[in-house]
């Protein structure tokens, strides 16, 4: 039974408030969305709500055996640009995790655009990607929410709040990115001094660039689009590492160097509360 629109609006304001007071939730709020539309309908209610500015967009794989009955191959979530984290060069940064909720942290490559993605006679192929591309960095994104079993409910219920995004760490540029394939691109992950993964930009299909050609085509069916500046972390390439806070971890790419960071718990942020919408 698709949701209401009194539904859709009460899950967006149960997620919003969550994290606004960075307080766990005990159970998914209200009922579990049986089609995807609906998912992505609540996370829109949740970015009027807020107000947030976007900074750029999560991109995650869908499991594989429910990639049929959802229609989709991957999923998206929002980046706040105050969830942002640029660190400095050789240096170490925090990352706040909602404590009680579910928490990780996930290696990805993370993308800068240098100009609008507007699709070419082809759509959305690689050569109108590429030339889009600012350049592409080593980087993290913090996957957490307030509902600690988010993942565990599977797709449906990961888009409802935002993508089960905290957060995205923009490390060191990938210098000479273009002319390297995407198996060559190796990241490693180290939890408190214990590795923990190793993969490369192609366990993401299509590498880097195929994460971004797809979230362009799902953005215009939202009426929405990638700009210049804007970023994409284009998925996990070592695994998905539970955290807590008090954790340390080591994120290692090729080229680049190591991004240290710190694990703390989010404060609440009693200043989202009324803001009118941005979205």
């Amino acid at each position: 039974m698709r949701l209401q629109a009194h539904e859709i609006a009460a899950i967006a304001e149960a997620f919003v408030e969550a994290r606004r007071a960075a307080r766990p939730l005990a159970a998914f709020p209200v009922r579990l969305p049986d089609v995807l539309d609906d998912s992505i309908a609540v996370q829109e209610a949740a970015l009027r709500l807020t107000g947030e500015t976007i900074a750029g967009w999560k991109v995650a794989m869908v499991p594989p055996a429910l990639r049929g009955p959802l229609a989709a191959e991957r999923l998206a979530g929002p980046i706040d640009a105050r969830d942002v984290v640029r660190p400095p060069a050789g240096g170490a940064a925090e990352v706040a995790i909602y404590d009680g909720g579910f928490a990780a942290l996930e290696a990805e490559f993370v993308v800068v655009m240098g100009r609008d993605l507007v699709a070419g006679p082809d759509g959305f192929d690689e050569a109108t990607v590429r030339a889009a591309v600012a350049s592409i960095h080593a980087g993290v994104e913090v996957a957490s929410s307030p509902y600690a079993g988010l993942n565990d409910l599977g797709p449906l219920a990961v888009v409802c709040d935002h993508g089960n995004n905290a957060g995205v760490v923009v490390g060191p540029e990938i210098t000479g990115w273009r002319d390297l394939p995407a198996d060559a691109l190796g990241s490693r992950t180290s939890i408190d001094g214990a590795v923990v993964g190793i993969g490369n930009a192609a366990a993401v299909p299509g590498g880097p660039l195929g994460a971004v050609a797809w979230l362009a085509g799902h953005l215009a069916t939202r009426g929405r689009r990638l700009s210049a500046g804007d970023l994409v972390s284009t998925g996990m390439t070592t695994g998905v590492h539970p955290v807590r806070p008090g954790a340390t971890a080591r994120m290692t790419f090729f080229g680049a160097t190591p991004i240290d960071l710190g694990v703390v718990a989010a404060a609440p942020n009693p200043e989202d509360e009324g803001t009118p919408s941005k979205a």
